[in-house]
């Protein structure tokens, strides 16, 4: 029963056309990946004018258009130019219509009565057809002048499938064994008579066995590498989450111990608040107890005065109330009086208070029991030095020298560009089929800058050339256009695809032009009055749209708007002065990266340009550094020891 219920479920989710919902009928698959019966497909295009306009078959679920290499063709043969799915077919002949033995041992059915609603007991396996039929239903299939050829067997216990799998045409009902390469189609003999006639390249299947392997093999490697690939970041993000998961906990426990030391503070301070109170009121307590007792005292002896008083005056004896009248003329009755008025202010003087002073409204927002830090990258980690590349390639009539670097990512290929200032060339290195590969182009005159217009652009200027160049990047390079200009521009950078920013030594000033090399805008003495531009040598753009600019006249970077404002300028005196200040980037965080050439370092600066601190130095390695590039997760910086180092965030 679990293997009916398992068959059961592989027909319901994978077997079944989304459109009719029952079983596929000659399936075929779109680039998309989604599979439809071609008959269904065909129905659905007929409802779809869009997609007759545009040439192309659209996805019934996903919507994605799937181009057939003959549009020309009538839109009712279309869907047959579509490549047949020989993975579901295989399915479906495999288990589409078999029966399989339930685990109770019951019979098997014959496929073909069980589809008429019959149940029949099969006795005999089709080899070629892959499906068990009864005695009735093989005489039957013998007889048919397509399957009279087919070989029966007796089925018996150890009789299985033998998975052979072979397709008929559904037009002719004949075996697929014929490939339209013009068409990309799987055919039969009649087929290449009737609809393919006119086609140049119709081959048998066998004889493209070996291309099938070997594309097969090819694109299994492919999908092996990209899982492998995909294995490893599955891996390493898990490993992050861990370290994240595990931060969250420790970060959590020192927030519950910190919070718990303040509760302990608190604590602590209403303790020693009682204490205090307990202490004063026992002292003030322990004072009126005594007067209190005190008190009592004379409270017992006025009683015995008033009774003996009223006593005497009670019985008029003469001589009892002269001798009470004797005492009261003594003053004894007066003296008693007065100690109750002392008594009595003494106590009115003793009061006890608690003066708060703390406000409820002041302590929430001014009580800091610490700060939660999201630390990046840019700011905690380090980088080592992860490659040294050499750019000495074959034809160089001198030493290397590479001035600026840019890195472009071409067709899924990463390609490094590099302009050789001592060669007079830019060069691209990049790695295709795990072999390193790199391309030339030769200029009449010493290339310094290069930025990336777009993903397969760049564009590059020159020290002493009224030129910019345009060059694809395919990741070889190919010349595209050169854009005479009226000025000698020694650093570029693009603000837009049709949009440039350069800076000239000769006349210190940053201009904005577009493609054509027309100047647009000149930014030479700012809105603020001053002239801060001296000898911009590298310039970079900001993601707010503004520019950044590495003067090495004047020690300075200070970061521009296109139009002229200053945002902030960085000069450093003493210790952290700049001694000539060359390459410059950002993070994606937006924090800045220079190069200073002869203190032999990378400084980091914040998005606001503010020192964070020497990032990259000569204990790391560096020399010397001139143009400079982040990206993703490395930096490349260029050096005079004909190499560029690639320094990798850890």
């Amino acid at each position: 029963m679990a293997a009916a219920r398992k068959l059961e479920t592989l027909n319901e989710n994978f077997l079944t056309c989304s459109i009719c919902t029952e079983g596929y009928k000659d399936p075929c698959t779109l680039t998309c990946g989604h599979t439809f019966c071609k008959g269904c497909l065909g129905k659905f295009l007929k409802t779809r004018q869009d997609a007759i306009g545009a040439k192309s078959i659209p996805c019934p679920y996903c919507r994605q258009m799937t181009r057939v290499p003959r549009p020309d063709r009538p839109v009712e043969e279309w869907v047959k130019q579509i490549k047949p799915s020989f993975l579901i077919q295989g399915l479906l002949d495999t288990f589409g219509s078999e029966k399989v033995t339930d685990e109770d041992g019951s019979e098997k059915l014959c496929a073909s009565c069980t589809q008429l609603g019959d149940r029949t007991e099969a006795t005999s396996l089709c080899q070629d057809c892959d499906v068990i039929l009864c005695t009735r239903c093989s005489i039957i299939h013998t007889s048919v002048p397509v399957s009279c050829h087919h070989v029966i067997q007796e089925l018996g216990e150890d009789v299985k499938a033998t998975g052979k799998g072979k397709i008929l045409c559904k037009e002719h009902n004949e075996l697929v064994n014929f490939c339209c390469k013009d068409c990309n189609t799987s055919i039969c003999q009649t087929c290449c008579i009737i609809s393919h006639r006119k086609c140049e390249s119709v081959v048998t299947m066998k004889s493209m066995m070996s291309e099938m392997r070997s594309a097969l093999e090819d694109n299994k490697d492919k999908i092996c590498r990209q899982f492998e690939r995909t294995r490893l970041d599955v891996m390493d993000h898990q490993q992050q989450t861990e370290r994240i998961n595990l931060q969250k906990a420790t970060t959590e426990l020192e927030i519950k111990q910190v919070t718990q030391e303040a509760m302990d503070v608190i604590k602590q301070k209403e303790k020693q608040l009682l204490e205090e109170l307990n202490e004063m009121t026992e002292k003030q307590s322990g004072q009126l107890r005594g007067r209190i007792k005190s008190g009592e005292i004379d409270m017992q002896m006025y009683q015995q005065h008033i009774e003996y008083i009223t006593q005497v005056l009670k019985s008029g004896r003469e001589t009892e109330m002269f001798d009470m009248y004797q005492m009261c003329q003594s003053g004894t009755i007066e003296a008693v009086v007065k100690a109750d008025v002392s008594l009595k202010t003494d106590v009115l003087e003793s009061q006890i208070r608690f003066v708060k002073q703390y406000d409820a409204l002041k302590y929430d927002k001014d009580i800091i029991l610490g700060r939660i830090k999201h630390l990046t990258n840019d700011t905690v980690c380090q980088l080592v030095l992860r490659d040294a590349i050499d750019i000495r390639i074959h034809g160089d009539k001198e030493t290397p020298d590479p001035a600026d670097v840019t890195v472009l990512v071409v067709h899924g290929v990463e390609t490094l560009v590099v302009t050789d200032y001592n060669n007079h060339s830019l060069k691209s290195f990049y790695t295709k089929k795990d072999k390193p590969q790199h391309s030339k182009l030769d200029f009449s005159s010493a290339p310094h800058s290069v930025t990336r217009l777009r993903d397969n652009q760049v564009a590059v200027s020159f020290f002493s050339h009224n030129e910019i160049v345009i060059v694809r990047v395919t990741p070889d390079l190919v010349l595209q256009t050169r854009v005479t200009t009226k000025k000698k521009y020694t650093c570029l950078i693009a603000l837009g695809p049709t949009t440039l920013a350069a800076g000239c030594e000769d006349l210190s000033c940053v201009d904005i032009l577009d493609v054509s090399g027309r100047v647009m805008r000149s930014l030479s003495r700012f809105k603020s009055g001053k002239n801060l531009i001296c000898n911009p040598s590298f310039l970079c753009p900001t993601d707010r749209g503004n520019i950044l600019v590495s003067d090495a006249g004047s020690h300075s970077v200070y970061c521009i708007t296109p139009e002229g404002d200053t945002v902030f300028t960085y000069t450093p005196t003493g210790e952290r002065g700049l001694g000539s200040t060359q390459g410059i980037t950002t993070t994606s965080t937006g924090h800045i990266l220079v190069a200073d050439y002869p203190t032999h370092k990378v400084i980091l600066l914040t998005p606001a340009g503010e020192f964070v601190r020497d990032l990259l130095t000569s204990q790391d390695g560096l020399h010397d550094p001139y143009g400079i590039c982040h990206d993703g997760n490395t930096v490349y910086v260029c050096t005079e020891r004909n190499q560029i180092l690639a320094f990798q965030w850890i």
